[in-house]
């Protein structure tokens, strides 16, 4: 049997839509197992567990919050299922989740195919992400962006940066924000190529 596939709150973020606060409050009050995997701290979301958090703001805002749990209880425990009945006292709620969940299928397509453009190989640039096929960092280019620096100054200076390449990096840098201090630049503890000594300045 393959591996769910486990996103973590950011990436839900970036594929649903849906702020990062209320991802994580969703996670904490009203979703659990098996849509949602914890291992060394971590959270991660099975892709029915991204459909709910995408469902709980298309559901009708007077349903109740234990109809919501009772449904995403439901999807986690029959996650093949499309169309689910849930009791709430004399009412029953007939629930088709079939189109939120053909809008995550296609976001998760589209988040895999800019993720597909950057890599992070050992041997280039010390395995920091990088566009594959070059080694132009994609986080450089997310903080070029945030700086404000226009398309058009980004093309000019680096000509083989595609549109698609600026869309991954800015969900990149979305989805897996950097934690800690910068990694040193891998360049920095080796021993320089050459060393040259400049005659001292002449006195003016």
């Amino acid at each position: 049997m393959a591996e769910p596939i486990l996103l973590t709150p950011n990436e839900a973020h970036v594929i649903t839509g849906v702020p990062l606060k209320t991802v994580h409050k969703l996670i904490d009050e009203r979703l659990g197992p098996p849509l949602v995997r914890r291992s060394r701290r971590e959270r991660r979301l099975t892709v029915p567990g991204v459909v709910c958090v995408k469902l709980d703001r298309a559901l009708p805002s007077y349903l109740p919050v234990a109809v919501r749990k009772s449904l995403y209880r439901s999807i986690g425990r029959a996650p093949q299922r499309s169309v689910f009945e849930i009791d709430d006292g004399p009412l029953r709620h007939v629930i088709d989740i079939r189109p939120v969940e053909a809008e995550i299928g296609k976001a998760l397509s589209d988040y895999r195919k800019a993720m597909s453009l950057i890599v992070e190989d050992p041997e280039i640039q010390g395995g920091a992400a990088t566009f594959k096929g070059t080694r132009l960092l994609a986080r450089h280019v997310a903080s070029l962006l945030k700086q404000g620096v226009s398309l058009e100054e980004l093309r000019e200076d680096y000509p083989r940066l595609t549109e698609p390449m600026i869309q991954a990096a800015r969900i990149f840098a979305i989805a897996h924000p950097q934690r800690g201090r910068p990694k040193p630049p891998p360049w920095r503890d080796r021993k320089p190529l050459a060393v040259q000594m400049l005659p001292p300045a002449s006195a003016a």
